[in-house]
């Protein structure tokens, strides 16, 4: 692995435990094994570098979490219900990757906003295409499969950060309980 991606997937890391506020670029350069003209050999600012880890590292990582519900023929709920079950207890007490940048930069700086939102499309877009299929194979019946995936995306997120707040993953594995209750009541008799 190269020297920017080695960075690179640090402050993924060191991001998602401190925050991009809090988040030590030292640290991640000392963790590395690299100078800081390495790092500016790469990156101009510690801006550049979480925006470059956003469009590379958090969009592949939303994408190999959540794409793989796509990739399976039937049981589409079963799957999205699967995945989100995924979750560890680290990650969950640790926050969403997404949502927490979402939370502490979109507000801020337009270029996080502008990244940051895409990726959150397209989390919705796997969600709803997910959907539309399950429709298709009349396991569930939901008159706007566009509306449906954002408010289980939301749900989801906000399972996050309720077990956050808590640190309590039992509490999480609850809300996701109550997602599939409620997508069990939209199956098809």
């Amino acid at each position: 692995m190269d020297i920017r991606q080695k960075i690179l997937d640090k402050a993924f890391e060191e991001i998602h435990k401190s925050g991009y506020e809090a988040a030590s670029i030292n640290k991640i350069l000392k963790d590395v094994g690299v100078n800081k003209g390495s790092m500016y050999h790469y990156f101009k600012s510690k801006r550049e570098l979480t925006l470059t880890m956003i469009k590379e590292n958090l969009n592949n990582y939303i994408e190999q979490k959540y794409g793989v519900i796509l990739e399976v023929k039937e049981n589409y709920i079963q799957e999205i219900l699967k995945v989100f079950r995924k979750s560890s207890n680290q990650s969950v007490c640790n926050g969403c990757r997404l949502n927490n940048l979402v939370q502490e930069l979109s507000h801020r700086d337009n270029d996080f906003k502008v990244e940051l939102e895409k990726i959150y499309i397209r989390f919705e877009e796997i969600i709803e295409e997910a959907i539309i299929k399950a429709i298709e194979n009349k396991e569930i019946f939901h008159p706007n499969p566009k509306r449906l995936s954002i408010y289980l995306v939301a749900s989801l997120e906000g399972s996050v950060a309720t077990a956050k707040k808590s640190q309590d993953f039992e509490i999480y594995n609850e809300c996701i309980d109550e997602i599939e209750n409620y997508l069990n009541s939209l199956k098809c008799l």
